[in-house]
This record gives structure tokens, C-alpha cells and sequence, in this order.
């Protein structure tokens, strides 16, 4: 097809629009950075090229390259929109004070990729959070194949048996430096845990003095009974496994049994 103007109209019309795009691109990728995750400098990588191939088909006047430039230019920035919408919505459930359930278990959280594409073969936390974990907490009913250690790793891709007795592990060390001394403050705990050297363990409540409880009495018993199982003990005990979100959630899907612990 014959171009409608001259080719110094074609190169400065090119220019305006490849130019155009990449500031609208910019504006949206350079807004939304802060949600950036794995993978999205590969896609700010393709937009550029899809500005470079709309300039080249408008200076040679190609319908075809102009087709395939716009096609990828919204192709982009459409697939873009979901990347950064799913790590915007963990990071702003993070900050208000939700932050993913079994964040402790993993680490990293998945990329948009890895929780859309089977074929990564990633394991599948939120899923399985979402499908097993959560209703199993609430008494309700859960899909056949959250019923046991090998169904979880067929369909979700999780070594769960391992994945919880590294966490147990995790637990079991935590308590210690609890109990020496090493994480005297609050502060130094949970700060330990968002840095994933330690692990939640059940503590006494925020401003009772652990020294001021009497022994033999029922006092916090549950959670006293659970911190020291994790000192004595080599494997879970009920106690701690009820004060663990994930076990307890695994005893109510029926995967383990309390007296029976597999790590």
C-alpha cells in the first residue's frame, strides 16, 4: 500500500508516535514501579521494542508491523496491569496489618507468572492457602486433595512434610534463644521473624510476666506447656501443633494426627 504522505512526513509522523507511547508507558510503569516484581523489566524491555517496530512501521509504512506494534504495545501493558495489580494487592494487604497466611512457609511470594502458569511448576502456596488452609480453619469443607501429604504435593506442588518440619525446626530454635535470653524484647522477635531466621511460637501474653506466674499453677497452661514441648520435645506436640495455625489446619484436613506427629 502506497503511504498517504511523503517520507519526511513518515519519519516525523513515526516519531511522534513511537515517542507518544513510550511517554504514556513510562507514566504507567514509572507510576506503578513500586509494585514491581520479577519479570516486569522483561516487559518494560518488550514495550520498548513494540515503540521501536510502531516507529519503523509507520517510516516504512507497513500495515503489518504496524498491526504487530500495537497489538504488543497493548498486549504489554494490559498483561503489566495484572503484574502489578497482584503484587499490589499483597503488599497493601501486608500493610494494613493482613499479610499472607503462610508467609513464614515461603521465600519469596509468588510472581504473577508462577501462581498463573502451571507449567513453572512453582509450588502453589496461595492456592493452597486459599483452597485447603483457610476452610479448614473454619470447619469447612475442604477439596479431596487436600487430603493427604502426597495429594498437596501432586496438586499444589508442596513438599509439606518437609516444608513443616523445617518450620518445627525453625520453632524449636526460636523458643531457645527465647528461653536464654537472646529475644528478650518483643521488638527482636518479630523482627527475627520478618527477617525468616525465626519462627512464631507460642508465647505468653504481651505484659505477663513469665517469672510471676506460680509453676503449679493453670495459668496460661496451654502455652506454657507448648513453649516448653518445643524445648524438650523432638517432635510437635498436640499442644503446639493447636497453637500452630498450619498444623492445626492439617489436623482439620485430617493429613495428620495430633498423637502421631510426622515431624
Amino acid at each position: 500500500m502506497l503511504p498517504p504522505i511523503n517520507e519526511r512526513n513518515l519519519n516525523i509522523l513515526g516519531i511522534v508516535a513511537a515517542v507518544i507511547a513510550a511517554l504514556a508507558g513510562a507514566v504507567v510503569f514509572y507510576g506503578r514501579y513500586p509494585f514491581a516484581e520479577p519479570g516486569t523489566n522483561y516487559l518494560i524491555g518488550a514495550y520498548g521494542v513494540c515503540c521501536f517496530l510502531l516507529f519503523f512501521g509507520i517510516r516504512l509504512w507497513k500495515i503489518t508491523i504496524m498491526a504487530i506494534a500495537i497489538f504488543g504495545l497493548i498486549g504489554v501493558q494490559s498483561y503489566s496491569a495484572r503484574k502489578f495489580s497482584w503484587r499490589e494487592n499483597y503488599i497493601s494487604l501486608a500493610q494494613m496489618g493482613q499479610p499472607f497466611f503462610l508467609n513464614e512457609f515461603i521465600d519469596h511470594y509468588p510472581t504473577y507468572e508462577e501462581y498463573t502458569f502451571e507449567f513453572m511448576k512453582a509450588p502453589d502456596w496461595v492456592r493452597f492457602n486459599d483452597e485447603c488452609v483457610q476452610p479448614a480453619l473454619t470447619q469447612n469443607p475442604v477439596p479431596p486433595r487436600c487430603a493427604s501429604f502426597d495429594l498437596i504435593q501432586r496438586y499444589y506442588r508442596i513438599d509439606l512434610r518437609q516444608a513443616m518440619s523445617q518450620h518445627f525446626a525453625k520453632m524449636k530454635r526460636t523458643a531457645t534463644m527465647v528461653q536464654e535470653g537472646k529475644l528478650s524484647k518483643r521488638s527482636a522477635y518479630a523482627e527475627c521473624i520478618a527477617n525468616k531466621q525465626c519462627a512464631t511460637i507460642p508465647l505468653l501474653p504481651k505484659g505477663v510476666d513469665a517469672n510471676a506466674i506460680d509453676p503449679g499453677s493453670q495459668d496460661y497452661i496451654g502455652i506454657r506447656q507448648a513453649f516448653w514441648s518445643l524445648i524438650n520435645d523432638k517432635k510437635m506436640s498436640p499442644t503446639a501443633c493447636a497453637l500452630t495455625p498450619l498444623c492445626k489446619a492439617l489436623v482439620n484436613m485430617r493429613v495428620v494426627i495430633p498423637d502421631k506427629m510426622p515431624f
